[in-house]
């Protein structure tokens, strides 16, 4: 859903609560969950997190999206190496497959989209 407004669909008051919504179930901090349940079953998923960013950018808050990217890539390593497919909230580790194609390019596609929606 969070990808939504990436593709121009719906970028009025529904996704915004969705979006909320997302944010107060899924996220612990700058890490989003795929789904409800999910902490107990994997680490939080990097593309997720990335799509949270783009989403208030694409929302109108570029602002909060720059401090959301900020705040996630602290648990990234604050660079651009080798990106994990998750992350343990708890602890910072990385999970999941690694090297992961999609998280590099989720990130792109959030520091992107701060660029495209500055005005």
């Amino acid at each position: 859903m969070l990808l939504a407004t990436r593709f121009g669909f719906d970028r009025d008051d529904r996704m915004l609560l969705t979006r909320q919504a997302i944010e107060q179930e899924l996220a612990v901090g700058p890490l989003v969950y795929r789904y409800s349940g999910a902490a107990q079953e994997e680490g939080a998923f990097v593309a997720c997190s990335c799509w949270l960013v783009e989403a208030y950018a694409f929302l109108g808050e570029v602002d909060r999206a720059k401090e959301k990217l900020g705040e996630l890539l602290k648990p990234l390593g604050n660079n651009f190496g080798i990106l994990n497919e998750q992350i343990d909230p708890a602890t910072g580790s990385g999970l999941g497959n690694m090297p992961q194609g999609l998280s590099h390019l989720a990130l792109l596609h959030a520091i992107f989209s701060i660029q495209e929606n500055c005005t």
